[in-house]
């Protein structure tokens, strides 16, 4: 009987599912793998990062961006550590991977072996398949199990393989093509629909609450909100599931959200919540409200908020649904309302856009990147104040993307999205949104970026500071501290690694610096050196950070014996009031 490597049977159940690139480090325990993946590398490209973080990082947002499982691997022991928050971005993002980690050799397993980890252990609260290996002969069934476990599960899959086990040979395996994954969608009751549609018609003030599980119901949501006038406003990952410039859309909610969602969804009487699950329960209403819930997942209907009706399905269907069980609106006063506030929103935001002085205003850099990006431009934003910026200041529509690192806030998730989002669609353009601490982290795969001629640019706010933290340190009544961060100059790191790189610091050369990055064919590093002062206030300033501020000032006077410098008080009161 034919024999084949387990390595090579791994690789083919890699290719029977469709899958076309690995994130990765190559090295001893995993060795054998990626010689399988270099017999197949027309098939299935192998990406070699510069850290395992890196690796996972990519992989997530990959599937982000298109739904199909990405795979990431390293060796064991300080290697498969390193892939872990990668790991917890996907798990926390519900989104499916496939982990390969090395282990050492079976024959001296548990022998405090020279970089022996308890794998298993380590990744038990992250997996939703968790296995080490123990047979050569089931490694290409596990494999395949692994993967439609990801699928189901939307989370991460781990394997973890001694050294030996991919050396081993074994019966020739043929599994055969797999499908591409399609989940399941229940079937909706007529019943519920119905009792759905007449909450819906006797609502005065009627709020959208829409969520990344409305990713695949863009123009049904649209619709929707026109055919009932019924005014939108989404979660943070969720940019780009209604048009910013669309008449009925608020923003999205919370500390970094919009005053206008904010005061909409304190006046609501009905709350429609579609593909979410909204961790912020204090920006719901805070008054008995009527409650739809829509979700593919029975487990979060009421899981944030009481659900007078829970619709268990996919967005597009039941939204489509209501809209037939429903009639028309002509005209509604909240959406009036709510129009207006929102107009009053974007006449400030067009305001602290025109700004022109020095140090340049982070909100004049993002008025600058939405001159040069194109249509279906895809964003991967850093956490801090950079998501800040990018979400309140950039206008984006159904044909971009928005990558951020949701429910884990990972810093450092920007560059290893924009490495990602190439793979995913090289002939878009790229562009990644990062302060100068998350960029820090992870600023070696930048070469990455370089090495395999993926053209993108990368926005470094560089305010030589941890600003979000010292913003949450002043909102929590705390005096700043071990917040600074030494100057680099980012654009001479990026001509040393062979990209090209811009120093901006002068607001005069912004203009010129975005256009020479927009029709580059290397990578970009544009370094902008912006105002450390620019405070990027809440939405809607609510008590507790007002008091909080307040203590932060008082103590700035008695203990360090200075005033800091406060934004214009016309822009805290109109956030306040």
């Amino acid at each position: 009987m034919s024999k084949m490597k387990a390595s090579t049977a791994l690789v083919n159940v890699l290719k029977n599912w469709d899958i076309d690139h690995v994130y990765g480090i190559p090295g001893d325990s995993i060795d054998t793998i990626v010689d399988a993946l270099r017999a197949e590398q027309e098939s299935i490209q192998f990406i070699h990062v510069r850290h395992e973080e890196v690796a996972t990082l990519a992989a997530s947002s990959y599937t982000k961006l298109t739904s199909k499982i990405a795979v990431a691997l390293s060796i064991g022991g300080p290697g498969a550590i390193h892939m872990l928050n990668g790991m917890y971005d996907a798990k926390m993002d519900n989104v499916p991977m496939l982990v390969l980690a090395g282990q050492v050799p079976t024959d001296v397993a548990n022998t405090n072996y020279f970089q022996e980890v308890d794998l298993p252990n380590l990744f038990a609260d992250v997996a939703v398949f968790n296995k080490q290996i123990e047979s050569a002969e089931t490694l290409p069934d596990i494999v395949d199990e692994a993967i439609r476990t990801a699928y189901e599960k939307k989370g991460v899959a781990v394997l973890t393989i001694p050294n030996n086990i991919p050396l081993t040979e074994i019966k020739m395996n043929n599994k055969p093509k797999q499908e591409a994954y399609q989940q399941i969608k229940p079937e909706m009751a007529t019943e519920t629909i119905a009792r759905a549609a007449a909450l819906l018609q006797k609502a005065k003030n009627p709020i959208i609450l829409a969520g990344v599980g409305t990713k695949h119901a863009k123009a049904t949501l649209v619709q929707f909100s026109e055919h009932t006038k019924t005014p939108v406003i989404i979660s943070l990952p969720a940019k780009g599931i209604m048009p910013d410039d669309h008449p009925n859309f608020l923003g999205n909610l919370g500390k970094i959200g919009t005053k206008p969602a904010y005061e909409a969804m304190q006046e609501a009487d009905l709350l429609l919540m579609i593909g979410n699950d909204y961790p912020y329960t204090d920006y719901l209403p805070q008054h008995d409200v009527t409650c739809i819930q829509i979700d593919i997942d029975p487990a979060k209907i009421g899981h944030r908020f009481p659900a007078t009706v829970g619709i268990v399905g996919g967005a597009d269907e039941a939204l489509t649904a209501l809209i037939n069980a429903t009639d028309y609106i002509a005209k509604r006063e909240f959406l009036d309302a709510c129009q207006e506030n929102m107009t009053n929103w974007w006449k400030w935001l067009r305001e602290d856009e025109a700004k022109t002085g020095e140090p340049i205003a982070p909100e004049a850099v993002m008025a600058n990147i939405q001159k040069i990006a194109d249509k279906d431009a895809i964003f991967s934003i850093d956490v801090g104040t950079a998501t800040v910026w990018s979400t309140r200041y950039l206008h984006l529509g159904h044909q971009n993307d928005f990558l951020i690192s949701a429910w884990l806030g990972t810093m450092g998730c920007a560059l290893p999205g924009a490495i990602a989002a190439k793979y995913a669609f090289p002939d878009r353009q790229v562009i990644a949104i990062a302060g100068d601490g998350g960029f820090s982290m992870v600023m070696q795969d930048f070469v990455t970026a370089v090495h395999y001629k993926l053209p993108m640019i990368i926005v470094v706010l560089n305010n030589k500071e941890l600003s979000f933290i010292k913003y949450e340190q002043q909102s929590a009544g705390e005096l700043n501290y071990a917040i600074d961060l030494p100057d680099i100059n980012y654009a001479e790191f990026a001509e040393s690694c062979g990209g090209l790189g811009f120093r901006v610091e002068k607001f005069d050369d912004l203009e010129l610096a975005f256009e020479a990055a927009r029709t580059a064919t290397r990578p970009v590093i544009i370094d902008v050196l912006v105002d450390s002062d620019a405070a990027p206030l809440p939405g809607k300033i609510v008590m507790d950070e007002a008091l909080g501020y307040t203590k932060f000032e008082i103590r700035s006077v008695l203990e360090d014996r200075r005033f800091s410098k406060m934004p214009p008080l016309k822009t805290i009161i109109r956030r306040f009031f």
